[in-house]
């Protein structure tokens, strides 16, 4: 990308940094997202419920000291790929999985922790997404990161 000033190209090679520490942590959840979405199209009611408890009872077990010691820079960049490759915010799945009560309290978890989980990712009016696709589409290209499955099909979301 074209950058403003040296602030900006340093922002850059910051996010890049960012990127590389959330981007494998970001596949496995997506990739456990998808798997739970399939896994919950023949399930009604209490019996999907009990699933989505139990799974992420698990799931917090396993990956609970890793998502707590993302910086909130990681925290902002994990929600953002995660819009990029569902067309869902991450409030949105939140909803979907535990309800709205609970997506509203994580909400206000995340604005005290300065993480909008209803922020949406739009390369076309932020410069910090505009970085990171940059950043995905560069290291895809290069062969530094591998690209998720669907990972060329974006397109903005509204």
């Amino acid at each position: 990308p074209k950058f403003n000033n040296q602030l900006d190209q340093r922002f850059y090679f910051f996010l890049n940094k960012k990127l590389y520490r959330v981007y494998p942590l970001f596949l496995t959840a997506l990739q456990q997202y998808r798997d739970i979405q399939k896994e919950m199209q023949n399930m009604e009611g209490s019996a999907k419920r009990k699933y989505i408890k139990d799974r992420q009872n698990m799931l917090a077990d396993q990956y609970e000291k890793q998502l707590k010691d993302l910086t909130t820079t990681e925290g902002q960049v994990f929600g953002k790929l995660m819009n990029r490759a569902t067309g869902k915010n991450v409030y949105e799945i939140i909803k979907e999985l535990r309800g709205g009560w609970s997506a509203f309290w994580w909400n206000v978890k995340g604005k005290v922790a300065n993480i909008d989980l209803k922020d949406r990712y739009n390369p076309a009016t932020s410069r910090t997404d505009e970085f990171l696709e940059s950043l995905l589409q560069s290291n895809w290209n290069l062969g530094y990161l591998q690209p998720y499955p669907g990972a060329n099909n974006f397109k903005v979301y509204k």
